[in-house]
């Protein structure tokens, strides 16, 4: 009597490890690149430059102040995608002591 093979439970979790690590790269490089640009908007001058004659806008003589939005998305991207990872790393233990 030959015993039908069992399937796997967490079939997934080569897919969880794969995404979780690029979503993680993603996340850091988002955060690297955001982390540039507002330390390169802080070291720009202050002062912005005069309008010609007869030219409206509104804008202040104050300095730009960096965004750091994009930084904690970076961030927060980075989070999730650690912890994707951790899950399909998680699964794919369980799954191997299963087996």
């Amino acid at each position: 009597m030959t015993t039908a093979p069992r399937p796997r439970r967490f079939r997934f979790s080569g897919w969880l490890i794969a995404a979780g690590a690029f979503v993680t790269v993603l996340g850091v490089t988002w955060g690297l690149a955001a982390k540039a640009a507002a330390e390169h908007s802080a070291v720009s001058p202050g002062t912005m430059p005069t309008l010609p004659v007869h030219v409206y806008a509104q804008i202040t003589q104050r300095a730009a102040v960096p965004d750091y939005v994009g930084l904690w998305m970076g961030l927060a991207l980075a989070a999730i995608g650690a912890v994707v990872l951790l899950v399909g790393a998680a699964s794919a233990f369980v799954s191997a002591r299963t087996a």
